[in-house]
């Protein structure tokens, strides 16, 4: 085989060798990308979670026992807006801790 031969094959070679390592390079960066992107969904998948059950057990509670309240006895009107200003609030402070949380 001629020198020539043997440059054209070396150079063959190496560009070959290249486009492999290019070609792991990218894959392994889409995996990290990848291995991300499900952290950050199961940190909002977490916070999702940990925000309804705040709401729940907070909020929807003191909505439900003014409910019972107000069909079983005559509560009044001052009282009833207090409660009522106390759940405004704390779904305020949900959704600014979900809000701060996401950035």
């Amino acid at each position: 085989m001629d020198t020539m031969g043997m440059i054209l094959q070396g150079i063959l070679v190496l560009l070959t060798m290249g486009i492999i390592l290019y070609i792991i390079y990218f894959y392994l960066g889409l995996r990290q990308q990848k291995r991300n992107l499900l952290q950050q969904l199961q940190i909002k998948q977490q916070l999702t979670k940990k925000t309804f059950t705040e709401i729940h057990n907070g909020p929807m509670q003191t909505l439900a026992f003014l409910i019972r309240e107000v069909e079983i006895h005559e509560v009044p009107q001052q009282e009833l807006l207090e409660y009522l200003r106390d759940v405004y609030h704390s779904i305020l402070v949900g959704i600014d801790n979900l809000n701060d949380s996401k950035n």
